[in-house]
């Protein structure tokens, strides 16, 4: 029994003053002044991990925060102090040169009533910026941007020093929706489970959370930030803390874990997503940019890194595998209009562009793989619903059908075996990311979703198998973990028969069935007695054998656009449950194409909003191999690069 001393609401209201002025708006996050630090305050750090100073005076011009002094202070001053030590310039702690001044404005609204008013406030500023830097010595530091007479102060955290490397490898898998998969292809006899997720035999499991640095929502930019690189940063952000210039490649940069392990250790690295591949999972590996859409950009960095500014030497990945033929291919889409295939030849890469290429190419060479335009068919597409892979994606650009695919298993050992044969003195880190589970997650296609899902634990298992055969699984930490959730989950089961029977909205939600009348999962196991399709699977791999059973699941998201909703997969393709009704802004309401049979469900979302959105529930993570121990328990995602950090060593002291 747990007891504690509650005050009453009133007294714990008063107690509790707000002090930010902006909640869905904000003049420049992790900035309530009109001084700005980035890193913010707060801010935690490797030893030796290589970050940059932005500083910012604001000068309102009009709105709320106005003082009547529209020019900023460019005469303000930045020192750091290590506690118990004497303030230094930034210039003569970190021994660089003094910084340039840089000038610029920038408007935004304070709330929904100013931007519906298209009454924007104007702010100038005067900025300065210190290039890669780093903080060595474990501690406590503050830094103190001085400026008309006020000041803004970062309290900074050096982790402890990690030096000692714990793991050769890791190995880290990213998804969601654990219940719902369990239950569609595992069978249960009187409420058991006669078979286990491989994700659920790991021996640790904690939690993370996942909000981001100025919003308690995270988008996939910035929650993979945090998990490369131990800084959270704000939606759109990769590898960098947003800042109010008019650039999107200029904002202060750190560096990730990748970065770190290839320039300490000499490593391997390898990237590998059913998305295309410049989407902000895979992207946020190599990429530092405020703006997520820099897709050409992206490639760029996969390949050359970060070439405008001095940043760690980057020479490529071991393997890049996905889609997103369109950034590679030469034209509008690429580059600068370049071709990205021959560049990355030109750098010594194999190219493959279907799965009988990958599996034949040598694992002693560093391999581009890219396999259809935009994002990967899914596994549901792939193996079952096979006619909904004539989409005139091929990679080559020649408008043919990509249906020479490999999935995320045959991409995920490939690029083990590769790593293992180029890297296996040195060690690698991949990442290997089942996109499509978080894609068919926002347009509602549940079916699609769970499909990716079981597949990603398809892999997992072929994972530990594989590090088997190389008699490296002692020497890997495997991790599979999510950077967001859904808000999804599952209430109960539909009677589809009845459902498409009735004949009003009304009715039709009769067929719901919840608490006894959910019943027990109607999914068929492959091999079992009630198993009557022509279903083919690998040995070994957990897939439900019928996908349209009488009786599905009722689930939902938290929140969503209007839609109709008959719980029945949708065999014809991906879906789209909303459309737009003005080519002059985004007004979303039903697709009458889909779902016709089930009835309409209402938005919660605005009507903008074509898709679901993420959620603020904590995502599980699932260890095993050396330092699982530092995974159980609740905890930040930065803390996930900060453990792989210890794991791996790459702490520094100088």
């Amino acid at each position: 029994m747990f007891s504690s001393n509650i005050l009453p609401l009133a007294v714990i209201a008063s107690l509790w003053v707000p002090i930010i002025r902006a909640q869905s708006f904000q003049r420049l996050g992790t900035c309530p002044t009109l001084g700005c630090i980035f890193p913010p305050d707060q801010t935690d750090f490797l030893a030796g991990q290589y970050f940059d100073i932005r500083l910012e005076v604001h000068a309102p011009v009009n709105g709320s925060e106005a003082t009547g002094n529209s020019t900023p202070d460019t005469n303000f001053t930045f020192t750091i102090a290590k506690q118990g030590q004497s303030p230094q310039t930034a210039a003569s702690y970190f021994k660089v040169a003094e910084p340039a001044l840089e000038r610029w404005n920038f408007t935004w609204y304070e709330d929904y009533f100013a931007r519906d008013a298209k009454n924007a406030s104007l702010v100038n500023v005067a900025s300065k910026i210190y290039r890669r830097v780093a903080l060595y010595q474990p501690g406590e530091y503050t830094a103190t941007l001085t400026y008309n007479g006020n000041k803004t102060t970062a309290s900074w955290l050096v982790r402890d020093l990690a030096t000692a490397q714990k793991t050769k490898n890791i190995v880290l898998m990213t998804t969601n929706m654990i219940s719902a998969a369990r239950l569609i292809a595992h069978q249960t006899v009187n409420g058991r489970y006669q078979s286990k997720l491989q994700m659920d035999q790991f021996p640790v499991l904690g939690h993370q959370m996942t909000h981001s640095i100025d919003s308690f929502i995270t988008d996939s930019a910035n929650s993979a930030t945090a998990l490369y690189t131990g800084h959270k940063s704000t939606v759109n952000a990769l590898g960098v803390y947003r800042d109010s210039s008019p650039s999107p490649f200029d904002d202060p940069k750190f560096e990730t874990i990748a970065e770190i392990f290839h320039r300490l250790t000499n490593g391997g690295v390898g990237i590998v997503s059913t998305a295309f591949i410049a989407d902000a999972t895979p992207a946020a590996l190599t990429a530092h940019t405020a703006d997520r859409g820099q897709y050409p950009h992206v490639v760029d960095t996969f390949l050359n890194g970060i070439t405008n500014y001095t940043w760690t030497n980057w020479t490529g990945p071991d393997v890049l595998f996905g889609g997103g033929a369109e950034q590679f291919i030469p034209g509008k889409t690429s580059y600068k209009g370049q071709d990205y295939y021959n560049l990355f030849r030109n750098k010594g890469y194999n190219v493959v562009l279907n799965n009988t290429a990958l599996g034949s190419t040598p694992n002693n060479a560093k391999t581009l793989g890219i396999f259809s335009v935009s994002n990967m068919p899914v596994w549901l597409d792939r193996n079952v619903y096979k006619q909904n892979l004539l989409q005139s994606n091929s990679p080559d650009g020649k408008k043919g059908n990509a249906t020479d695919l490999p999935g995320l298993k045959e991409m995920t050992l490939k690029a083990i075996d590769i790593l293992n044969a180029r890297h296996r003195k040195e060690g690698w880190f991949l990442m290997s990311e089942a996109a499509s589970i978080d894609k068919q997650m926002h347009t509602l296609d549940y079916d699609r979703a769970l499909g990716d899902l079981l597949e990603l634990d398809d892999t997992v298992k072929a994972t530990i198998a594989k590090l088997k055969q190389l008699d490296s699984q002692k020497e890997t930490l495997v991790l599979v973990t999510a950077d967001h959730g859904h808000g999804f989950d599952v209430a109960g089961s539909v009677d589809t028969k009845y459902l498409n029977a009735q004949k009003t909205d009304r009715e039709k939600r009769g067929a719901i069935g919840t608490y006894r009348e959910s019943g027990l999962s109607q999914y068929v196991i492959p091999g079992s007695p009630q198993d009557t399709s022509p279903l083919q699977y690998s040995e070994g791999a957990a897939f439900p054998a019928n996908w349209d059973p009488r009786y599905t699941l009722f689930s939902a998201l938290g929140a969503n656009p209007d839609h109709r909703e008959n719980y029945q997969v949708h065999k014809s393709g991906p879906r789209l449950p909303a459309v737009n009704t003005s080519a002059a802004e985004d007004n979303y309401i039903v697709n009458y194409k889909d779902a016709v049979t089930g009835f309409v469900v209402n938005g919660t979302l605005p009507v903008n909003n074509a898709q679901g959105v993420h959620s603020l529930t904590d995502v599980p993570v699932f260890a095993q191999g050396p330092c699982q121990e530092l995974f159980g328990g609740v905890y930040n995602n930065i803390d996930i690069f900060f453990n792989m950090a210890a794991c791996l060593g790459l702490g520094r002291s100088k």
